[in-house]
């Protein structure tokens, strides 16, 4: 019989209540939503041009970036608003390390009470910023590593990956608290997973997460997209290896993150609880420019206000009506879906992305 991740049966009991336990914290988000995650998209500058970028960065940033006063004026607002304390900020890009004053903007975000991580290729990252990350007050350093050299190299530029593997080697050694690989997973490295985790592993990172590539900037080449098998392939070898690190007692962290709902026999397999879409329910970002949005890797036209016209706070508090009321989408695929209570549409940037295959369900089937 062919698989079909939507079937469930009477053992899946304990799982159809957990997928609905963890709706239910969704759906308490969208009356009560409680901004506790922030991203902060630095600068669309970067370093390399790779050819699935879904920001489409270049050397060059297109927009007006916010000002070192600006973004330390937000901060000062942000802490009079919120208690800091209770806030993850993870610093996006483009490449953060580009940005002159991310330093000093990270000290004052850990004088203010917040957990801060980066997101890097790494191939810029010497012993000397990875000092000054740690001596600004860093949590997790998460490093981009596409695959073995050959299909890395092909989608990030010749010679990026012996100076990822080289950066990722710099930031455990220097001793960044944690240091986390994410790998994109698609056609061309999709069956080099086992050769990745042992490089990652090899290279001083303590967890790996494992995503796919959104249909959007440059990530719009239909030969980086997974087929259904590809997809189940990935999966199963998520789900292999946490069983066995699990059994083995290995603490070494892999996961499936983003997407929206797997179906029941996957969500607890590859992945902790609420690994759904939380994006305006205790997620915002602040983009490059000031713009206000739920998350990076949604259309800029889905950005709710500016916080060089209003605070954070006011916007989270006015705005983000499309984002708590989801009843919009219950339309196409999700219409009569026996698992709309608990998926809820879907993850919200591949639902705007690729409207017409954002099912993680469907995408599974064939």
């Amino acid at each position: 019989m062919p698989y079909d991740p939507g079937r469930v049966g009477f053992r899946d009991i304990p799982q159809i209540i957990a997928v609905h336990q963890d709706a239910y914290r969704r759906r308490q988000l969208m009356e009560e939503p409680d901004l506790t995650y922030l991203f902060w998209e630095c600068t669309l500058r970067c370093n390399l041009r790779c050819t699935h970028c879904g920001s489409s960065c270049e050397a060059t940033t297109p927009l007006d970036e916010l000002t070192t006063a600006e973004i330390m004026g937000v901060l000062d607002t942000i802490h009079e608003d919120y208690d800091t304390t209770r806030m993850v900020v993870a610093i996006t890009g483009g490449e953060p390390l580009l940005r002159p004053d991310l330093y000093d903007v990270m000290r004052k975000m850990n004088r203010f009470g917040m957990t801060t991580g980066i997101v890097t290729n790494a191939t810029v990252l010497t012993r000397e910023r990875a000092q000054k990350l740690i001596d600004a007050g860093i949590g997790t350093t998460s490093i981009s590593l596409d695959g073995p050299e050959e299909p890395h190299d092909l989608v990030r530029g010749k010679g990026s990956f012996a100076k990822t593997v080289a950066g990722m080697r710099t930031a455990a050694e220097v001793g960044v608290p944690v240091v986390e690989a994410i790998t994109c997973v698609r056609a061309a490295n999709v069956h080099r997973l086992a050769e990745v985790e042992r490089l990652v592993r090899e290279n001083g990172a303590s967890s790996w997460r494992l995503i796919t590539i959104d249909r959007m900037g440059r990530g719009g080449n239909p030969e980086l997209w997974l087929g259904p098998a590809q997809v189940r392939e990935m999966l199963d070898f998520i789900e292999d290896r946490r069983r066995a690190l699990a059994q083995a007692g290995d603490r070494f962290d892999i996961r499936y993150s983003c997407g929206g709902f797997l179906g029941v026999r996957r969500e607890f397999t590859v992945r902790p609880g609420d690994g759904q879409c939380f994006a305006g329910l205790c997620i915002a970002s602040i983009l490059c420019d000031g713009q206000v949005s739920a998350c990076p890797s949604l259309p800029r036209s889905w950005a709710q206000g500016s916080v060089r016209e209003k605070r954070l706070s006011t916007i989270w508090n006015e705005r983000f009506e499309q984002f708590r009321d989801r009843s919009w989408g219950k339309t196409g695929v999700c219409e009569r879906c026996i698992w709309w209570g608990v998926c809820l549409g879907g993850g919200l940037h591949e639902r705007l992305a690729q409207p017409d295959e954002f099912c993680w369900v469907e995408r599974q089937r064939g």
